[in-house]
């Protein structure tokens, strides 16, 4: 596949999953009717991953954006449920970009310069970025689960996309 089509591919992925993740109004068949909201909300609980490998390849597109790995990887694309409280702590071996669909989601996150920390309040519409191997855990703050869709790049090819981690302390 030349790096062009793959700059495309990738594109397409990511547009896809932030399409389903924001879409307000679902396709309609012909003679059909749309969903009423509690059918939206509980079709937008189903978690869901879906993985494939890439080659190695490099994504310059001027002025501000750049991607790149020099090895192959899998991307996964993933729809997420937490349900209210904390999660686990955690760590994933790529980079993630994610869209809160539903809830409200902060993250708590460890690093050795600055210690314990969190993130605002996420709530549907809202993005974020995680960065790889960064010790986290989700901590939903709304009384609904929190619906997350999530893009990750340079996961092991058919390796762990989430790693437990040990309690930092905080």
């Amino acid at each position: 596949m030349s790096r062009r089509n793959l700059a495309s591919l990738i594109v397409a992925v990511l547009a896809a999953g932030a399409f389903v993740a924001c879409s307000e109004e679902p396709p309609v068949a012909p003679g059909g009717t749309h969903n009423t909201p509690a059918d939206v909300g509980t079709l937008a609980l189903d978690p869901f991953t879906v993985r494939a490998t890439l080659d190695p390849y490099k994504i310059h597109q001027l002025p501000d954006f750049m991607i790149q790995s020099n090895a192959t990887a899998d991307i996964v694309i993933q729809r997420l449920v937490f349900n209210p409280g904390l999660g686990p702590w955690h760590t994933h071996p790529g980079p993630s970009f994610v869209i809160v669909v539903e809830g409200e989601i902060k993250l708590e996150h460890f690093t050795k310069k600055d210690g314990c920390m969190e993130t605002p309040v996420r709530v549907p519409g809202d993005g974020y970025f995680e960065v790889a191997d960064m010790v986290h855990r989700a901590v939903v703050v709304s009384a609904i689960p929190a619906v997350l869709m999530v893009t990750r790049f340079n996961i092991p090819v058919g390796g762990a996309v989430t790693i437990p981690a040990a309690y930092p302390g905080c």
